[in-house]
């Protein structure tokens, strides 16, 4: 977006109208009226909307703007009305029928269960106090019609928009159209420029998503909200202007995902332990650090991502049969069923930050690992390392570590979540490798009950209380049918197709798993595949990849880490936050997520600044969306201000405290000290150290 813009469209001694459509919605008797308002419309677009604007400057309209006796006017399209002769007829009926059951995003109730057990005690202390001591009760759904966002497909002539803003009060306006014939017409009848001053006046903005398709807008959405303000989704408007498939296909897939808009913020705890592994993991000299460059050797082997679906049982004679002629990539727990069957992996690919161990253990128990590349978060656990000679760590950049230890983007993957398959094609995909064949990514079930491949760990004895995804999501199936997934899976497939949508024309996908289908990838039967000889052996190409990668030397590891940097970026935050809670006004405004959304999203230029962000981001985001949800639901209003205080406290002491641990976190790793597991996580208040202990982590050390 370009720079706020001002503008002379309105004339300041005009009496101010009543509403926003007779401001907005101005519609000149005379073409030379209409010329001078486009003319001034186009100047905003072109300091504020280039993209927009360029396309607009040389576009051809295949629609003709035409007005009836009365001045109305409308827009003919192969021979046909748009408004069908009368648009303020068409427009006061569908606003009139939209405000009677307005569609608006109600996202899961914020519950302690469900989030970081730091917050998670705090907010089931939170609500006790409220539901127990004040007698507050809560609605269903949000008593307040305003809006943080609003959503509208289809801008058509846009005489629907002034009373969308006025009566959503949204603060950021999405606008989704699928051509620029509307657009182009309204330029003459919209004052767009006094639209766009509005959302400004209101610390917003509007985002324009012309062409494109729905997967573009839903990216685009997700982006957006992230860096405006993750916490304020709940109450979104959508409403649709006029009929069209893409606005259709568009819906399916907000309803399904829009939930997903608020995964990945993180968790205090998490970012603990990932300081922890990464520290342990890089500490001492042998590891490389992963840096993105396409190696030509790639270019000249196929690659095999293997996850642990199901079909892993039925497709590994095939792998075997294919294995001298490819790079061999395992996707965690596929290790075990690949070993079984006398394939040894190039790569083991690892993400998360625990839970890795048993995995590898599993393996190890009946196999010798050597050989075998473990390429791995730098989170991981830090055991995990001494199963392998040779270890590869990249960085995750909405982690805590990454600024400290790397803040290079081009240490980081492209697309690692939510699955370890992620990390496989991710990693395959940005060494340069052009053809891929995909066995047991499955990412569901198909006609089958079966979750794993069946020598996997995880239907091994060590495996029993696991808890299982649960697939109740219907999703086209690869080889024809009908699919089963899971939540967690339906973002790893969506993550799976966007990366192969952004890889280029030059790579070929092949899918051979028997589950989920996944777009662009072709359905291919592994006994069908006959891979030719490559042009250079597979041992060579796995060489010439690892050989590329840095060591990261003690010397770079001791001039990255400093702890009381990083404490002081803490404290500042931390003092901030508890500025925003005790003094901004958390009912009736969101001026605090605002606030909030650029101390987290916005990228300042001291690292450690960085590190003190992603640490509170993901806690400090529950905390704002469960006040937002509860304070928006109160149903006596008389009691509002009895739980805002309750919040306020409890928010405040839950930040203090969350500056205790993370403070004393710090300085334990230096001096060689384990806190407790639970006391990190929040279980209690036990943090597992001796008095003299605690009290030399009390003061920096000399």
């Amino acid at each position: 977006m370009e720079s706020d813009i001002a503008t002379d469209s309105q004339d300041e001694q005009e009496e101010t109208p009543a509403s926003l459509q007779e401001k907005w919605w101005l519609v000149p008797e005379t073409q030379e009226e209409r010329d001078a308002l486009r003319a001034r419309n186009m100047a905003v677009f072109q300091r504020k909307y280039k993209s927009v604007y360029d396309t607009l400057a040389k576009f051809e309209p295949k629609s003709e703007l035409v007005f009836d006796d009365e001045g109305r006017p409308d827009m003919i399209f192969s021979g046909r009305k748009f408004y069908d002769g009368n648009i303020d007829q068409f427009t006061e009926r569908q606003l009139a029928s939209y405000w009677r059951a307005p569609n608006r995003l109600t996202i899961f109730p914020p519950m302690p269960q469900h989030m970081d057990m730091q917050v998670g005690r705090r907010l089931g202390h939170m609500l006790m106090r409220m539901r127990n001591d004040e007698g507050i009760d809560f609605s269903t759904g949000r008593s307040s019609p305003a809006a943080f966002y609003t959503i509208v497909m289809g801008i058509g002539l846009g005489r629907h928009l002034p009373e969308v803003v006025e009566k959503t009060e949204c603060r950021n306006l999405f606008l989704l159209e699928p051509n620029f014939e509307g657009l182009y017409h309204s330029l003459e009848l919209l004052d767009w420029a006094a639209l766009v001053m509005e959302m400004q006046a209101r610390n917003g903005d509007v985002f324009f998503y012309i062409t494109g398709t729905s997967q573009n807008w839903m990216d685009g959405l997700r982006f957006q909200t992230r860096y405006t303000n993750t916490n304020s989704l709940d109450g979104t408007y959508v409403y649709a202007h006029y009929n069209n498939p893409a606005f259709v296909e568009f819906s399916t897939k907000f309803n399904k995902e829009s939930q997903l808009l608020l995964t990945g913020l993180g968790f205090f705890y998490d970012e603990q332990i990932m300081l922890r592994n990464t520290y342990d993991n890089l500490k001492d000299d042998g590891s490389r650090v992963y840096i993105r460059d396409k190696r030509d050797a790639a270019k000249q082997v196929p690659a095999v991502i293997v996850g642990c679906g199901p079909s892993l049982d039925k497709n590994i004679e095939d792998i075997r049969r294919i294995s001298d002629r490819a790079v061999i990539f395992s996707c965690g727990s596929a290790l075990g069923p690949l070993m079984d069957a006398g394939i040894r992996p190039d790569f083991q690919m690892e993400l998360e930050n625990i839970a890795v161990m048993r995995v590898m253990q599993y393996a190890s128990e009946r196999h010798d690992l050597s050989g075998i590349c473990l390429v791995s978060s730098s989170t991981v656990e830090r055991e995990i390392k001494d199963f392998f000679d040779t270890v590869v760590f990249y960085f995750r950049p909405a982690l805590c570590p990454y600024p400290v230890f790397s803040n290079n983007p081009e240490s980081c993957l492209a697309h690692p979540d939510p699955t370890v398959v992620n990390v496989g094609l991710s990693f395959a995909q940005e060494m340069g490798f052009q053809e891929f064949y995909f066995f047991g990514t499955d990412l569901g079930q198909k006609d089958s009950e079966q979750h794993h491949a069946k020598s996997s760990f995880h239907y091994s004895d060590k495996a029993k209380n696991e808890v299982l995804q649960v697939f109740n999501i219907e999703v086209p199936a690869n080889f024809g049918g009908k699919a089963m997934t899971s939540s967690g899976l339906f973002w790893a497939l969506d993550t799976v197709q966007r990366a192969i949508l952004y890889s280029g024309p030059r790579c070929r996908y092949y899918n051979c798993s028997n589950g989920v289908r996944i777009n662009k990838a072709i359905p291919k039967l592994s006994r069908t595949l006959d891979l030719p000889e490559p042009a250079i052996s597979r041992d060579e190409a796995v060489r010439d990849i690892i050989e590329s990668f840095p060591l990261m030397t003690n010397e770079e590891f001791n001039e990255r880490w400093q702890p009381e940097k990083m404490i002081q970026q803490i404290d500042k935050l931390i003092d901030e936050l508890i500025d925003i809670i005790e003094t901004k006004d958390l009912i009736n405004s969101t001026d605090h997520m605002i606030d909030a959304a650029r101390m987290f999203y916005t990228s300042g230029e001291d690292i450690y600044q960085t590190y003190a962000s992603l640490v509170m981001r993901g806690s400090v985001n529950q905390v704002l969306i469960a006040a937002d949800y509860y304070l928006a639901r109160i149903t006596n209003e008389e009691l509002a201000d009895k739980g805002l205080a309750i919040i306020r406290e409890e928010s405040v002491e839950l930040l203090e405290h969350l500056r205790k641990v993370v403070t004393k976190h710090i300085r334990s790793q230096a001096a060689g000290l384990e806190l407790r597991e639970e006391y990190l996580r929040g279980d209690d208040n036990e943090d597992g150290l001796t008095d003299d202990q605690r009290e030399m982590l009390l003061s920096p050390a000399e």
